[in-house]
């Protein structure tokens, strides 16, 4: 969503592991929009791989990750990175839900369905969102060139 930031370009990228999931992820890519969109089949492919999924979870674990790295062309010297780690997925999710339907509830985003950056305003808004997204998370991190604390991202320290 550069253009509503008002940058450049935005590059996006995905990883997991164990790393297999990532040539798996790759291949499902692959198949072709025709059958990726056969709801009664993805549906069966996601009964039958649960199983599978939840036992490599218990294995190698169920951490999910995001990290944002921010940098500028124009002066190299910009450099900043984001990191928020949670333990397991849903209640990473649940988590992220409430944060945004208190911001609703507040006033800090209007009612209705955006991309974050659209709903939450840069500043003390987005930090709010984030304090309370990252209640159950076992790591948020910033590191800056620019001077960016902590608080300023994740609405208090996290350390």
């Amino acid at each position: 969503r550069n253009e509503v930031l008002g940058v450049g370009n935005v590059k996006s990228l995905f990883g997991t592991a164990p790393a297999f999931w990532n040539t798996l992820l790759g291949v499902m890519a692959q198949l072709p929009p025709s059958l990726l969109a056969n709801e009664d089949l993805m549906t069966k492919l996601a009964i039958f791989s649960l199983p599978i999924v939840r036992a490599v979870d218990y294995f190698a674990g169920a951490t999910n990750a995001m990290r944002c790295d921010v940098t500028s062309q124009q002066d190299p010297t910009i450099r900043a990175t984001a990191i928020y780690a949670h333990e397991n997925l849903e209640p990473c999710v649940g988590e992220c839900v409430t944060a945004f339907c208190a911001a609703i509830l507040s006033g800090s985003v209007r009612p209705g369905v955006w991309f974050p950056e659209e709903a939450i305003a840069v500043g003390k808004d987005a930090a709010a969102v984030l304090d309370l997204a990252s209640v159950g998370a076992h790591t948020v991190e910033v590191d800056s060139t620019i001077g960016i604390r902590c608080e300023e991202v994740w609405g208090k320290s996290k350390a």
